[in-house]
């Protein structure tokens, strides 16, 4: 019945996006409506112009729009892949090495453009900006002149029914004496691109990021993949992962708070980057940046209330004001969920003369409530030199629950023990960062010095009651039980300060010596009290023996130098090395452990090769060391008995792993089709990975150690494709094989294996109005003594925007089909284990969004030019 109710709800989707569109194409147009845009004619170009060397806006401007060709004149396209690109100064550049090409495209539309039967002139008013208002869909030129700045035109820009408004923020303009007539040739972005080994996914693009968090958004993009834990990687390994450029410097747990707090409406694209930048070339995988939105000129407000069938809502604010010099974006999100699941697991005990079992099922219920404040501020002070500030807060109040039943069986398998646990977690934890940025740019673009520091501080408090009771071999009870509780007060402080300096080496900037130094500190305390209830005066007394109190402290500082040569022939190396000085130290006041102290330093080289092979033919080649440090779950002494079966510890004197990693990829990026390919090759020295064995006592315990050298071999593609303007899909796959030492083989069960996912993502636009998005996921996780797989993850979304498209609703179906299911298998030295867990992953959820802001037009008497006016 539930599969039968799915199916009936996912037809319902269909057909109300399918009427919308059938009903948008009926209805005739009101004059005091634009809700039904798919029988308009017109649409909307508007946009704001600065002055390039002081970010000012450019007042008194002349606007000249002129129509080149229709919405189906394919002769109308960019002249070259290479000048073909959004708006911006770099795109302007780059476009004025190439006159040529620019020309003769400018030549053969002019002479074209029989439809040349529109055109109309404005000016920009005090905030620079301007608007061409019902303008006819086609393809246009887009003209600015000023006296005293070089000509700018905008070439190719279409406007047609599923794009009537079209947004050029921030249009700048250059003097006349320092500067020859610009020419660029404006493209739509995509949903998903790819360019220099930098994959970019659009958030403001896809309608599944209304009412998603960060979290949820990743899963969703190609070459990221998450683990039955949540864990987000990329390649197989844990990505880097960056805020507007800037690492986040947060433990994990810290990050997976931050990104499901953090509501995806607030981001304006993620890029992966498959070979990090020169600054971050040694971190063992790829770097993720979450670039945020930073808002047009003016004051811009955006309010969302979003609900879903799982128990879940969340309300967000963004307030945006953007002048000259000054920006100030401000993100609030409140957002609570709740989560139910059920697992089981089956282990078999080998032991020389005996088999034994240990079965247990369980059922969990997760509730949180997640605040989370963004305040990001930006101030130019010239041309050469800008400040920020940002600040961000989140907090996650939460109160879980889980049930378990324990049972243990002999060889025949008939139960001789059994009990029943229950869990009670209940706190709160907080995070708040503060860091500032300071860039200064030299008369040479390619000359710049960037420097970034910030704090970080928060806690967690957490409070763990267990209750067992005893059951007798037919599952009743025995009348025995024991009560315990544990007090967890986890303090952290990190402090970093990164700079780095770019000089170029000639007046082309065509060699450039690149150089940075960083230090970052993170100091954790922990505090964990163990107490025990006696039933003799119904009092709780402390347990020492799992009590502890400790502080770790870790210090990494780096120092790094390198080179980048631009060749000719489209060839471009970027070579550099990087020497790190690591620290890390335990202290315990009290505990179960004793003090340890840990210190390395590496030398990591890294060399980039690049080759543009013709305009649509790309391909690299690197070669680098990189370094993965243990932290402190992997190095954390104290053993954790909150499982009484499986008991957890680290090792502090684990040394990092080092990789020798060789990657190759292959881009072919064109219009309509395009494919980018990487395979590569990892060898790992020092490999540290988690080992769980089984104990004489019959329960198992889990800790860390360095094994043998291990192999690593990886395959990742993904490609996209335009079906039609309206309809785009994109497919993504990613394979990764490891492959074990002998001894690790013997004494623990390893075994060679291999992990894969596939994703598929589609888009569907009918109209301005309308959007569909669906992004199916199946991922297979190997790890050394076993496997992990799951079912298909699936989300559908659909979008609609109303009243002016000031009002925008998005239903989402969130695995619609069942459950989000894994099944593991894990084997050792004397066991093995089947396991399965599910969470309700699957939810209806409907987010309305509404943003304050209007057009107004109005005439200037003056010059008889129609000039407008922006207000909050």
């Amino acid at each position: 019945m539930k599969t039968a109710n799915s199916y009936f709800l996912l037809f319902l989707i269909v057909l109300w996006g399918a009427g919308i569109g059938r009903l948008s194409a009926q209805t005739p147009v009101s004059s005091k409506t634009s809700t039904t845009i798919s029988s308009k004619t017109t649409g909307t170009i508007f946009g704001n112009i600065q002055m390039a060397s002081n970010g000012k806006p450019l007042v008194g401007a002349t606007i000249n729009l002129i129509k080149i060709g229709s919405i189906n004149n394919n002769a109308v396209k960019p002249a070259s892949p290479t000048i073909s690109s959004a708006l911006n100064s770099t795109a302007s550049s780059a476009l004025n090495k190439a006159p040529n090409a620019v020309s003769n495209k400018m030549t053969d539309t002019t002479s074209s453009s029989a439809t040349n039967d529109f055109g109309k002139t404005v000016s920009s008013d005090k905030r620079g900006s301007f608007i061409f208002d019902k303008v006819p869909f086609g393809i246009y030129r887009l003209k600015i002149t000023n006296i005293s700045f070089a000509n700018l035109t905008i070439d190719s820009i279409g406007c047609r029914p599923e794009k009537d408004e079209v947004v050029l923020n921030d249009i700048q303009v250059k003097d006349s004496v320092s500067t020859l007539n610009e020419v660029v040739v404006y493209a739509d972005k995509k949903l998903i691109e790819e360019k220099d080994g930098v994959l970019t996914y659009n958030v403001s693009e896809s309608p599944i990021s209304n009412g998603s968090s960060t979290s949820d958004l990743l899963k969703n993009i190609p070459l990221v993949a998450a683990s039955s834990d949540g864990t987000i990687t990329v390649k197989g390994k844990v990505p880097l992962i960056l805020i507007d450029e800037k690492p986040t410097n947060l433990n994990a747990q810290q990050l997976a708070d931050l990104l499901e707090s953090l509501p995806a409406s607030v981001i304006e694209k993620v890029e992966v980057m498959q070979t990090p930048p020169p600054e971050f070339a040694t971190y063992d995988g790829a770097v993720i940046n979450i670039v945020s939105k930073k808002g047009r000129t003016g004051l811009y407000q955006r309010y969302a209330l979003s609900g879903g069938t799982r128990g879940e809502g969340n309300a967000t604010s963004s307030i945006n004001y953007k002048s000259a010099r000054f920006s100030m974006n401000s993100n609030i999100n409140v957002g609570q969920s709740k989560v139910f699941g059920d697992s089981w697991s089956q282990r078999q005990n080998i032991y020389k003369d005996s088999v034994s079992y240990f079965y247990n099922k369980s059922d969990f219920q997760n509730n949180n409530w997640r605040p989370n404040l963004r305040i990001q501020s930006e101030y130019t002070f010239d041309k050469k030199r800008s400040m920020e500030l940002v600040y961000q807060g989140n907090s996650t109040f939460f109160d879980n629950v889980t049930h378990t039943q324990y049972t243990n069986l002999d060889s025949a398998f008939r139960i001789w023990k059994a009990s029943n646990r229950t869990i009670n977690y209940n706190g709160n934890s907080y995070n708040h960062g503060l860091n500032g940025t300071y860039q200064w740019k030299g008369n040479n673009k390619a000359e710049k010095l960037n420097i970034y520091t910030g704090i970080n501080w928060g806690k967690n408090d957490n409070g763990k009651d267990f209750y067992q009771q005893y059951l007798l071999p037919n599952l009743l009870p025995s009348g025995l039980d024991s009560s315990q509780n544990q007090q967890f007060d986890n303090y952290s402080t990190s402090y970093y300060l990164n700079i780095n300096y770019n000089k170029p080496l000639n007046d082309s900037a065509k060699k450039i010596f690149t150089t940075g130094v960083t230090f970052n500190e993170s100091v954790y305390h922990n505090i964990l009290n163990a107490n025990f209830f006696n039933k003799i005066d119904n009092n709780f007394y402390t347990n020492d023996l799992l009590s502890n109190n400790f502080f770790f402290t870790q210090g990494i500082v780096t120092a790094r130098v390198g080179l980048l040569f631009i060749l000719k022939k489209g060839w471009r190396i970027n070579a550099g090395e990087q020497a790190e000085y690591t620290i890390a130290d335990f202290n315990f006041v009290k505990g179960n452990a004793v003090n340890a102290n840990n210190d390395y330093w590496r030398l990591l080289p890294n060399i980039t090769l690049r080759k543009q092979i013709n305009s649509t033919l790309s391909s690299s080649f690197t070669l680098r060391e990189t370094i993965r440090r243990p932290g402190i779950v992997e190095l954390n002494p104290s053993i954790d008995f909150s499982d009484p079966y499986n008991v957890r510890f680290g090792n502090p004197f684990l040394k990092p792993s080092l990789t020798q990693n060789i990657d190759l990829n292959l881009s072919y990026n064109a219009p309509k089709f395009n494919i980018n390919s990487s395979i590569g090759f990892n060898k790992v020295k020092e490999v540290f990975s988690s080992v769980r064995t089984l104990i004489s006592t019959g329960r198992t315990q889990t800790t860390f150690q360095n094994i043998s050298d291990q192999s690593e071999y990886t395959a990742n593609f993904w490609s996209g494709v335009t079906v039609t303007r309206k309809f785009k899909f994109n497919v993504s796959a990613g394979f990764n094989y490891n492959q074990y030492g002998a001894a690790e083989k013997t004494l623990y069960r390893y075994v060679d294996g291999g992990s894969n996912y596939i994703g598929v993502n589609c888009t569907y636009i009918p109209n301005n109005l309308t959007s569909f998005e669906s992004s199916n996921r199946y991922n297979n996780y190997a790890n050394p003594q076993g496997k992990t797989r799951s079912n298909i993850n699936m989300t559908l979304s659909a979008q609609r925007k109303l009243f002016n498209k000031k009002v925008v609703i998005n239903f989402a179906a969130i695995d619609p089909l069942g459950l989000t299911k894994y099944f593991s298998y894990t084997a050792g030295s004397n066991f093995n284990i089947n396991s399965y867990n599910a969470s309700n992953t699957r939810n209806f959820r409907i987010t309305i969004s509404y943003q304050f802001n209007k057009t107004y037009l109005h005439k200037n008497k003056d010059n008889g030019l129609d000039k407008f006016s922006s207000k909050g």
